[in-house]
């Protein structure tokens, strides 16, 4: 007989419970407990193994009759790498039962260390790749991280999974594939698989030069290309009438780029100088060629030469490389190459290249307090118009010294009364004309807006924003972005208006606004992403 359970409510009457050890959820039909548990994430759908026995792998199999197979949740397979895979095969291999379409797959895990059953891993992982391409999936995503060190650094040591030399043989659905972690080394040029392909992304991977042009070449309809941390690649020669995007980011050992892709609209790059080994030709090493419809372009080498003295001979290459992307309408610059374009100036005076096209204009500064960094960061404008500049923003270090009498050490004294700080009290006024960058002698007329992000008011940023103030004669709107709390203490907004207040302006009606990144409002660059902090 089934036992039941009997209390009294609260009015006297006798209310039956459910028999004990069932649910009402457990009693659904399998087709709404699937529909649910397709829209949890995954790791809140296989927590739900713990309600019973057979929710065990209910939540497996509801994933396995999805058209999408998303396992990139960061919680999925931490420090459990192998029992992470069995769970992905084992999804695998429940969908191929249900015979159900399939258009996605990705993967996200961390690799295990050498040794530790990384080889029966690197086959599972291999076979998840070609299962997922021969089951017609459109979207092919795994993203192999390297262990980590003992020291938390990333163990780049570890091997490579190898695919299988026929895997793109034959003809397939995909038109994404992004691989972390992998070895191109086998597979063919003019792979007829590849023919459809509109994007690849390759990060971590064991590739050459010769291996991408190849892969390229077999990419007929390839719109999006980036390669990352592909620290074997030394030479990127590709040709593509379909290519519109292109991103080459972190590969350190890069010394030749020549691209051929008249369509192409947005170019990244963070990584090393790319600079010739023959000193009579140092520019020849970068040729982009003719790109016509370039909008945007992002070029960085924070965390890689920023020990500009060290590389003299490489100003010229830098120049020619910025020459190349110059006349995109977004622009996205480093204070490496400030510097880069400054020592050039000092033994070359003129460093020609049309910036005449930009419309938005941002800088990525990576160190200030240093005398060249001002006189890079201004020389920058004597030398180069901004007919059309409009927008500029400045990225500036997010950490820095303190902020303290930083007006009054502009003014050249030493003031340690704490009344300036408060509302109300006269501000020591701001004066560029006591700078060392107060010689240059040019007017943005066309800048209307300013950004500076990690606004702290060093002296070495009101100097900055003072000297741009003087020349940008149609500026509406001023922003300044103070650090957040894990920056240190913010500079009182009050205090930053007195200091903007105290500065000579050339445009009387510019509005400023003095916030925090969570309460700005106000327009963001093109680019938002910086490579060099996803490095860090």
């Amino acid at each position: 007989m089934e036992m039941q359970s009997r209390h009294r409510s609260k009015r006297g009457a006798i209310e039956v419970q459910e028999p004990e050890g069932e649910d009402r959820l457990s009693r659904l039909p399998d087709d709404i407990l699937h529909s649910i548990l397709r829209g949890l994430p995954l790791k809140h759908a296989a927590r739900t193994s713990a309600l019973s026995r057979r929710w065990a792998r209910t939540w497996l199999r509801a994933l396995a009759s999805s058209r999408v197979l998303d396992f990139t949740d960061r919680d999925f397979g931490r420090g459990q790498a192998r029992a992470a895979a069995a769970t992905v095969s084992c999804c695998l291999r429940f969908h191929a039962e249900r015979c159900a379409a399939l258009d996605v797959f990705r993967v996200a895990l961390t690799s295990p260390v050498p040794g530790t059953g990384a080889a029966a891993f690197e086959r599972d992982v291999g076979a998840w790749v070609a299962s997922a391409v021969a089951r017609g999936a459109r979207e092919v995503e795994v993203d192999l991280r390297p262990p980590p060190t003992k020291r938390g650094a990333v163990d780049e040591s570890a091997a490579f999974v190898e695919l299988l030399g026929d895997l793109f043989v034959a003809t397939n659905s995909l038109a994404r594939l992004a691989l972390g972690g992998f070895s191109l080394r086998t597979v063919p040029a003019g792979a007829a698989g590849l023919a459809g392909l509109r994007s690849l992304s390759l990060s971590h991977a064991d590739v050459t030069g010769e291996a991408v042009r190849g892969v390229v070449s077999s990419c007929r309809a390839l719109e999006f290309l980036s390669l990352s941390s592909c620290n074997l690649l030394k030479s990127v020669r590709i040709a593509s009438g379909t290519l519109r995007v292109l991103e080459i980011v972190r590969c350190p050992a890069v010394r030749e780029l020549r691209v051929n892709a008249p369509a192409l609209e947005s170019f990244a790059f963070h990584g090393d100088t790319v600079y010739s080994s023959d000193y009579d030709d140092l520019s020849s090493a970068v040729d982009l060629g003719s790109t016509p419809a370039l909008r945007q372009a992002y070029l960085s080498h924070i965390g890689f030469d920023d020990d500009v003295n060290a590389y003299q001979d490489r100003e010229y290459a830098y120049s020619n490389f910025l020459s190349c992307v110059a006349h995109a309408r977004a622009l996205t610059l480093c204070s490496v190459g400030l510097l880069h374009l400054w020592a050039q100036l000092g033994y070359d005076e003129c460093v020609d290249i049309d910036m005449t096209n930009i419309q938005e204009l941002q800088l990525l500064l990576s160190s200030e307090g240093e005398d060249d960094d001002l006189q890079s960061f201004a020389s920058f404008f004597q030398i180069n118009p901004f007919p059309l500049l409009d927008r500029l923003f400045v990225s500036l270090p997010s950490h820095t010294t303190d902020a303290s009498d930083a007006a009054a050490a502009l003014a050249g004294e030493v003031v340690n009364d704490s009344r300036m700080m408060i509302p109300g009290y006269a501000i020591v006024p701001v004066d560029d004309s006591r700078m060392m960058i107060q010689h240059f002698d040019f007017v943005l007329d066309h800048l209307s807006f300013i950004k500076l992000v990690n606004f702290r008011g060093t002296r070495f940023q009101l100097q900055l924003l003072a000297f741009l103030l003087k020349r940008a004669p149609a500026l509406e709107q001023l922003v300044l972005v103070t650090v957040g709390e894990e920056g240190g203490a913010p500079v009182d907004e009050h205090v930053i208006q007195g200091w903007v207040s105290g500065m000579r302006k050339a445009s009387a009606e510019a509005q400023l606004i003095v916030c925090r990144s969570s309460e700005d409002r106000s327009q963001y660059p093109v680019h938002t992403r910086f490579y060099h902090e996803l490095e860090e």
